[in-house]
């Protein structure tokens, strides 16, 4: 049998894997020497397209180059993840601005910043600190390239205007989205 027949695939398939759970279906990744090409086949016994895929492909090959291209996809979110996370300090440690504070005050100030923004409370004996909280939050805000690019001054007014770091936070997603 000759490179290309009976299949434009056979002889030249670089990579072959199921591509949904039900695995009934495979991708045949093949070359005809200038680009990569995709083709699909049902997996069907009957099919003479299925047949001659398995005449260079088993049933092992399959489900192992499908058991590696998962994992590929799965540490691929994985790193985006970890990178997303990490730029936004959502694990909650690293370069946040926290590293001026004492040993062993970092963990109460987390609290603080929570508490500022889910009990926001201007009366009482910590009003002049919470508005204060408030006002470098929006200080913050406006030092984001997104705000200060933005010609909306209906936007940055209501991040102005807002009265707690929930509001100033509402307004500030209106430049992000």
């Amino acid at each position: 049998m000759a490179v290309g027949e009976p299949f434009l695939f056979c002889g030249r398939i670089v990579e072959a894997y199921y591509t949904n759970p039900e695995l009934d279906t495979v991708a045949i990744l093949w070359s005809d020497g200038d680009k990569n090409r995709e083709y699909y086949v049902n997996v069907d016994e009957e099919d003479d397209q299925f047949n001659a895929l398995l005449k260079e492909w088993s049933y092992e090959s399959l489900d192992e180059c499908t058991r590696n291209r998962n994992e590929n996809t799965r540490q691929e979110f994985r790193d985006a993840f970890h990178r997303y996370a990490t730029e936004r300090n959502l694990y909650g440690h690293g370069d946040d601005g926290t590293r001026d504070f004492p040993e062993g005050q970092f963990p109460e100030e987390r609290l603080d910043r929570l508490d500022l923004i889910f009990e926001y409370d201007v009366s009482g004996k910590w009003a002049v600190e919470r508005k204060e909280q408030l006002f470098k939050l929006k200080l913050k805000m406006f030092e984001q390239d997104c705000v200060k690019s933005s010609k909306s001054k209906t936007k940055k007014a209501a991040i102005r205007k807002a009265d707690t770091p929930l509001e100033a936070i509402k307004a500030y997603a209106a430049f992000v989205k």
